[in-house]
C-alpha cells in the first residue's frame, strides 16, 4: 500500500485514491437526500476499505467508513454522518476469483500498529511490552463469535454450559463456549476442508484461529485507547461484570448498581467496534493461535508467537470478568486441552502463512 494519493473535491467532499499495484479504486460522489452517495469502481474480487477523515492535518486522522469485496464492477454505498466536510479514501487487495468467504465476515486491511499497553494505563500487565507490529497481508474476520448454531451446523454437538440442560434460555444465536483450543483449531480444519471442497476456497486459503497480533490490531481498529470504546469500560458498554467498572487514569471503578448478567448474551448484542467486530470486548476469551510467550522489544512483520512453550493464547475476557480484564492489551493464556464456560473463538480466513 503506497503513501501517494490523487485527492480532488467534487461538492465540497475531497475523495483520496490510494496507488495500487493493480488499478486503483475509481470513486465518485453524489448527494442525494443529505445522503453521500459513493460509488467505489475497481476489479471484481478486490477486497476493498474506505475510511474517512474531517481533518487532514491531525495525525492518525482517518477512520473506517466501510470494507467489502467487490462482487461487481461498481458497488455503491451511503454515507448519512455529513455534520462536517468528509475527505474518503480507498484501498484493495487482489483476491482470488473463487475466494468465497462463508458470511458474516469481515475484511481487514494490512498495517501497522503499537501493541500492548503504555505504562501509565491503570492495572496493566507486566506482559503487555509496547512494540510496532506490521501486517502485511490483510485478511477476513468473523464478524461475530462463532456461535452455538455454527458449532452444531458442522460438528453436530453443542458443548455449551448456557443451554436448557443448565436452565438457561435456549438461544443458538449466544457464542459457543467449553471449547478448547483443540476444539477450535479442529472447527476450522473441518470448515477449510467443507469451503474447499465446494470451490469456494483456493488452495492455500485456509480458516484458522486469528495470531495474536491479529487479534489485537482487529480489536484496537485504530484506536489507541485501553478499550475501543475509548479510556472507560462502564456497565453496559459490554458484557462484562458491570459492577467493576474500569478507568485507564485510575483502575477498578466500584458500581454496586452496575449490570453483571453472570451469562453470555446473543452475539452482536453490545456496539461494534470501529471495524464492525462485535464481542471484541467482554461476552468471552477468545482463542488465539499463538503458544504464549513474552513480547519482542522491536518492531517485527506479521509475527506468529512464541516459538516454544505449551499454553495458548486467551484474548479480551468473559461476561464474568472486571472492566481491567477486558483491556484491547490483555493477555492470557491456558492449557489447550481446557475448556470453561467462559471462553470461545472467533475465526480468520487468509493464506497460509
Amino acid at each position: 500500500m503506497n503513501n501517494l494519493k490523487v485527492t480532488f473535491c467534487i461538492m465540497g467532499a475531497v475523495l483520496a485514491f490510494a496507488l495500487h499495484a493493480q488499478t486503483p479504486p475509481n470513486l465518485a460522489l453524489q448527494f442525494s437526500n443529505d445522503c453521500a452517495q459513493i460509488t467505489v469502481a475497481g476489479t471484481v474480487s478486490n477486497a476493498c476499505t474506505v475510511q474517512f477523515s474531517t481533518n487532514l492535518t491531525q495525525v492518525n486522522s482517518w477512520h473506517f467508513q466501510t470494507n467489502f469485496v467487490l462482487t461487481s464492477a461498481q458497488m455503491q454505498f451511503c454515507d448519512s454522518n455529513q455534520s462536517a466536510a468528509r475527505f474518503y479514501r480507498a484501498f484493495t487487495q487482489l483476491l482470488p476469483t473463487n475466494v468465497v468467504p462463508i458470511s458474516n465476515m469481515v475484511w481487514i486491511s494490512p498495517g501497522t500498529f503499537i501493541m500492548g499497553s503504555p505504562t501509565n494505563e491503570a492495572l496493566r500487565n507486566s506482559d503487555e511490552t509496547q512494540h510496532t507490529v506490521t501486517l502485511s497481508r490483510g485478511f477476513f474476520m468473523s464478524k461475530y463469535l462463532i456461535t452455538q448454531s455454527d458449532y452444531m451446523t458442522l460438528i453436530s454437538t453443542n458443548p455449551s454450559f448456557f443451554t436448557t440442560n443448565n436452565g438457561y434460555t435456549q438461544n443458538l444465536s449466544r457464542p459457543v463456549e467449553e471449547v478448547s483450543w483443540i476444539n477450535a483449531t479442529n472447527y476450522c480444519a473441518l470448515l477449510t476442508q467443507q469451503e474447499m471442497l465446494a470451490g469456494r476456497l483456493p488452495a492455500g486459503w485456509v480458516y484458522r484461529l486469528p495470531t495474536e497480533s491479529e487479534w489485537e490490531y482487529a480489536c484496537r481498529a485504530g484506536t489507541l485507547t485501553a478499550v475501543y470504546y475509548g479510556n472507560e469500560l462502564l456497565s453496559g458498554m459490554a458484557n462484562f461484570n458491570g459492577q467493576l467498572e474500569y478507568d485507564a487514569s485510575t483502575g477498578t471503578i466500584n458500581n454496586p448498581s452496575g449490570t453483571f448478567l453472570s451469562q453470555t448474551t446473543v452475539v452482536g448484542s453490545y456496539e461494534a467496534n470501529p471495524w464492525g467486530l462485535f464481542d471484541m470486548c467482554g461476552n468471552l476469551y477468545q482463542w488465539c493461535e499463538d503458544l504464549y510467550g513474552s513480547y519482542p522489544t522491536g518492531s517485527v512483520t506479521d509475527p506468529q508467537g512464541a516459538t516454544t512453550g505449551t499454553t495458548r493464547v486467551l484474548r479480551n475476557n468473559g461476561w464474568n470478568a472486571a472492566g481491567q480484564y477486558c483491556r484491547s492489551a490483555q493477555r492470557d493464556d491456558f492449557d489447550p486441552t481446557g475448556t470453561f464456560a467462559n471462553a470461545g473463538f472467533r475465526i480468520v480466513l487468509a493464506p497460509s502463512p
